[in-house]
């Protein structure tokens, strides 16, 4: 049988600032109506049962990842949770083990969660054509034909034909600007997708063979359970660099669809459409005499650009990113600074998703703190109290159920109630209809941090 494995824990830093530790892109709508990791399900209807897709993530993005599977009928034992990132040769080899204790003739189809393809039909074609090859012992890679001597790309360089594949000569980093023109004119390279197709058991046969100590630590997982436990142990590398650059049995199957893996900033700026100067405008934007400048906003203010070359700009209501194109890949060690320093804009957005609802920042002082809360209906906060703040809460919109203490009541659209310092409160919405309040917090400590929880429905 056919098994879908997405990779849905990576952070995507170079997306920043559109892209946060917390709320990374795999979970965005960027193109079209449906998030990537959406768009990456959506395109398996027909290949692989939602029963047999299993999704791999962080387990702080377990209730984000939940919302979004729900449409597809995925079952939510399929979200299978790293306490921490592994890189991909822990995680996929963690889905190989746990898949091969029901099926242990499973091939597994492994694909990250950020791609952007286009020519679905064919991309079904081809993945068809990877299939009937794993099941010939083969561990299978995609390969694209490159569009361009790209520098965020690794390659593969591939050997001869035979029976409808290419045999992988090997595996390349991403090149300089050098090397990459040198592997764009020569037709044996192709851009490294990522996607992988192959039986359970021969991926795992090529794990002890190459990565004996991943393999000895994954025998100690027989379930879930097992996981947190065995975890610690295990060292991070890549599927590429672990297992891709030593196995002798490895097929590439081109492709003929359009690919990007939404990596960076310009690889973005393929997709959307551009004027006669090269200009994208994503959002309130105004051009005057600028070329090759993409701009994309989430904010609601104009942005304006004057006599201005290749640059990409995203705004945000809380960060600004200003970059010139050739150096989106560069994206990264900013976040790392960023951490460095320890500001939070490398983490969250102002708009905060949470598992039941989401809130807004819409201004904070000294003392204060003012946001805009939204439930999501039936869901509902933990019980819980503050050592520092008091809040007080005047509903906007819907109707809120309040505990306050031993007192139980509901509070309307335009009507308001004080929570002092150390009380007992829970906020919770049983309508059809989201709620929205407005929170003004004060005291001298308002840090997300200063929550004790007594119940939650989420664990936390």
């Amino acid at each position: 049988m056919n098994y879908a494995v997405i990779l849905a824990g990576g952070v995507g830093s170079r997306f920043w600032p559109f892209s946060r530790e917390l709320e990374p892109k795999q979970f965005m709508k960027i193109i079209g109506e449906m998030s990537l990791l959406q768009a990456t399900i959506q395109r398996l209807k027909g290949v692989v049962d939602p029963a047999r897709t299993y999704i791999i993530t962080n387990k702080i993005y377990f209730y984000e990842v939940k919302a979004q599977i729900a449409k597809f009928r995925i079952p939510d034992k399929n979200i299978i949770l790293e306490p921490l990132g592994k890189n991909t040769a822990p995680a996929v080899g963690l889905c190989a083990k746990l898949i091969s204790r029901l099926d242990k003739e499973a091939v597994l189809l492994v694909l990250p969660s950020d791609h952007y393809i286009k020519n679905v039909e064919n991309f079904k074609k081809t993945i068809k054509k990877a299939i009937a090859c794993a099941r010939k012992d083969f561990l299978v890679t995609i390969g694209i034909k490159p569009s361009a001597p790209s520098t965020g790309y690794g390659y593969i360089k591939a050997g001869y034909r035979e029976n409808g594949h290419f045999v992988v000569d090997k595996f390349l980093e991403k090149p300089d600007l050098n090397k990459a023109k040198k592997y764009f004119k020569d037709k044996q390279f192709f851009w490294n997708s990522g996607m992988f197709i192959w039986k359970a058991s021969v991926f795992l046969e090529e794990v002890k063979k190459y990565l004996p100590g991943l393999y000895a630590n994954l025998q100690l997982i027989n379930s879930v359970v097992d996981i947190a436990g065995v975890w610690p142990r295990i060292e991070a590398i890549s599927v590429d660099y672990g297992i891709m650059e030593h196995s002798k049995r490895i097929a590439l199957i081109p492709s003929d669809f359009y690919w990007t893996d939404l990596g960076s900033w310009e690889a973005l700026s393929e997709i959307f459409p551009k004027d006669r100067m090269g200009n994208i405008a994503s959002g309130d934007t105004l051009n005057l005499d600028s070329q090759g400048v993409c701009v994309f906003s989430r904010g609601n203010r104009l942005v304006s650009t004057i006599g201005i070359k290749n640059t990409v700009i995203a705004d945000t209501p809380d960060a600004l990113l200003v970059c010139n194109r050739k150096r989106t890949q560069d994206v990264k060690k900013l976040v790392d600074l960023m951490k460095s320093l320890n500001r939070k804009e490398h983490l969250v957005h102002l708009n905060e998703r949470r598992p039941w609802g989401s809130f807004t920042v819409l201004q904070q002082g000294v003392g204060f703190k003012i946001k805009l809360i939204e439930i999501t209906p039936h869901k509902r906060l933990s019980l819980q109290r503050h050592k520092s703040r008091a809040e007080h809460w005047v509903v906007v919109s819907g109707a809120a159920k309040v505990v306050s203490g031993q007192k139980v009541c509901r509070v309307q659209s335009n009507q308001s109630i004080y929570i002092s310092k150390g009380k007992k409160h829970r906020l919770e919405n049983t309508t059809n209809q989201p709620l929205r309040i407005v929170e003004v917090q004060t005291g001298a400590y308002l840090g997300e941090d200063d929550i004790e929880r007594f119940q939650d429905d989420f664990k936390r």
